[in-house]
């Protein structure tokens, strides 16, 4: 994959292996259910016996299948989004749950508040986070949508989110998911901003740092600030 550093197994293994435990904690009182979707047919069984001594072995489902067969110029958002429309396709407890509102998480973060961020979720199609600084973005690592967002904004959105899609030229997803959504706007109700400005927990996957430096770095601080003094200013 290109401008992807972050690659030894092990590691990766270790940053899912970490972002489970933490969100098994917060279920049932969070989450009813944690569907763990993996699309290179990895070995999970550590992360069932992990799932096991968790207590939530009943709670969480493990999708697991082949889907990389496609060229690595694509992009890591062509094959995340592909990924979400398989497991939605595929999952039984999704399935058992056909009116909740389903949280997309990039499963090696850790959202510190994610808790907090669920609570204060609004009524709505498809909840997610955009910004206007320093680049008219939306965020991708952390989406919710209910059964109508799904259909009418995200079901087969990754055929549009090739980075490749124009010869010559390499797109970014975050940009281009922003803008498809615009377009869907009069069909859907999106709220386009958390109401709680969420705190991350992690390493980048193309450059192998911290994503945050935790809720009181001068970033976290910043957009807490602009939040509460500033809301219309996206940053």
């Amino acid at each position: 994959m290109p401008a992807l550093v972050r690659t030894d197994p092990a590691q990766r293994l270790a940053d899912y292996s970490a972002a489970l435990h933490f969100y098994s904690r917060l279920v049932p009182h969070c989450f009813d259910a944690i569907v763990f979707a993996e699309n290179s047919r990895s070995d999970l069984s550590s992360l069932k016996r992990q799932a096991a001594r968790d207590g939530v072995e009943d709670r969480v489902e493990f999708i697991v299948f082949d889907g990389l067969d496609y060229p690595p110029s694509h992009g890591r958002g062509y094959g995340e989004f592909y990924l979400v429309d398989y497991a939605t396709a595929h999952s039984e407890l999704l399935r058992s749950f056909p009116h909740a509102s389903v949280w997309k998480c990039t499963g090696r973060y850790i959202v510190r508040n994610i808790d907090k961020i669920v609570s204060s979720r609004p009524a709505c199609d498809l909840y997610c986070h955009m910004r206007n600084y320093p680049y008219r973005l939306c965020e991708l690592f952390l989406l919710s949508w209910n059964s109508r967002g799904y259909e009418s904004a995200i079901r087969n959105i990754y055929c549009k989110l090739k980075n490749d899609s124009i010869p010559g030229v390499h797109t970014i997803e975050e940009t281009i998911f922003r803008e498809l959504l615009i377009q869907k706007s009069a069909d859907v109700h999106i709220v386009p901003r958390f109401k709680v400005v969420p705190l991350v927990d992690g390493i980048r996957g193309w450059n192998n740092s911290r994503y945050s430096e935790g809720g009181w770095s001068p970033k976290n601080i910043t957009r807490r600030v602009a939040n509460r003094v500033v809301p219309w200013l996206w940053i």
